[in-house]
């Protein structure tokens, strides 16, 4: 038995491994078009984000890219705020002429999913480009896009997210940014090994067209979360030659990290809720081996004094399997991210994370969670 359990962490260790080595293969993309031809539509769905959204409409001022060629529509979802008071002066200061304010139009149990709905039936161009209202973007983010577009005929476009920095890091951010790495890594390596289950709706581009024919977000609007994972699961049904990862420093979206512990834990268990929803053969394998690997973690660190020399053998290659593969695909993606100040950390953080993983996996099963002031039911 204790055998079987140590395959569970070699084949673990040897699809890590392989993310990494797939990533470094790869390379990153750095080719531009003279002439951009894609025409976007940059969807933003907002609920009480006044204190966020100066910074991501700053940001948008400032990307290059034609000005009748894409548009922002920010899609405001019953806020109480004063976000619209935020946004109608920021429109002023910076003169965005090319966007728009629409009210969310509820028709399921998924706000967000709602409101990139509505806003897709009123957008004027040809690809939807979507991120959040935390969230600020690069300066070439879509000729960069547009780019990866034309040299791939792309109908889906995966783009990398970074958690941003903090002046003085405590154990929270570091354990934030390691953990993020950890997901980015997976998202560009599974992606690479032809196998994406991974993406993030905070910089997540695709062809409207597309988006119609696979029925959107049909069939799995009941769950609130999951508008990035569940579409790109249905392209990769249909579309699966057309997606591409855009890994490039010019495409990377910085979101805004969390500020206290039950605020992290409360992201993280919705993000844990939707996998038991995943049809994808490998997203499921994933979840399953994930969650066996941090669980089994645990239980051996705790039974490690009590057990045999043999078995403390064999938790001892487990452990520094998972230890290994782990912070070589944090530091390939902590290298391409900037984030090599977090490596520092990772002792510590590898002792905690499979404790606070294996807690927020069972929580997401066990309990509902609160979103946007919401609260949702498993």
């Amino acid at each position: 038995m204790i055998w079987m359990l140590f395959f569970v962490f070699l084949l673990y260790g040897i699809i890590i491994l392989g993310f990494a080595l797939e990533i470094n293969r790869a390379g990153t993309f750095s080719q531009t078009c003279d002439t951009p031809t894609t025409t976007f539509t940059v969807i933003v769905p907002f609920r009480n984000e006044e204190a966020h959204l100066t910074n991501l409409l700053l940001s948008l001022a400032e990307v290059d890219y034609p000005q009748n060629s894409w548009e922002i529509i920010l899609v405001n979802d019953a806020s109480t705020d004063n976000s619209l008071e935020v946004i109608n002066k920021c429109i002023s200061r910076y003169e965005l002429t090319n966007i728009d304010v629409i009210d969310n139009v509820r028709t399921s149990a998924s706000p967000k999913k709602d409101a990139l709905q509505t806003a897709i039936h009123t957008s004027k161009h040809q690809w939807i480009v979507t991120t959040d209202a935390d969230c600020t973007v690069p300066v070439n983010w879509l000729k960069t896009l547009d780019a990866i577009i034309q040299q791939q005929s792309s109908l889906m476009v995966i783009m990398p997210v970074a958690i941003a920095t903090t002046a003085q890091p405590s154990f929270l951010t570091a354990y934030e940014q390691l953990d993020f790495l950890s997901l980015m890594g997976a998202t560009a390596g599974s992606f690479y090994m032809g196998l994406p289950f991974l993406c993030n709706g905070a910089n997540l581009a695709y062809d409207k067209e597309a988006f119609t024919a696979v029925q959107g977000f049909a069939n799995n609007n009941h769950i609130a979360s999951g508008d990035d994972h569940f579409l790109l699961e249905k392209f990769q049904e249909k579309f699966k030659n057309r997606i591409s990862y855009l890994r490039s420093t010019d495409a990377i979206v910085t979101t805004q990290p969390q500020e206290q512990w039950s605020t992290f834990i409360a992201q993280r268990t919705r993000w844990a809720a939707k996998s038991s929803a995943y049809t994808f053969w490998f997203s499921k394998l994933m979840g399953i081996l994930v969650l066996a690997v941090n669980v089994l973690s645990v239980v051996g660190v705790l039974y490690y004094a009590f057990a045999k020399a043999e078995t403390q053998s064999i938790i001892l290659m487990g452990l520094v399997i998972k230890l290994v593969v782990d912070v070589i695909l944090i530091a390939t993606e902590a290298s391409f991210y900037n984030r090599k100040r977090y490596l520092k950390w990772y002792p510590v953080v590898m002792v905690c994370y499979p404790f606070i993983s294996t807690y927020i996996a069972l929580r997401s099963l066990a309990t509902g969670y609160q979103w946007k002031g919401r609260n949702y039911k498993q």
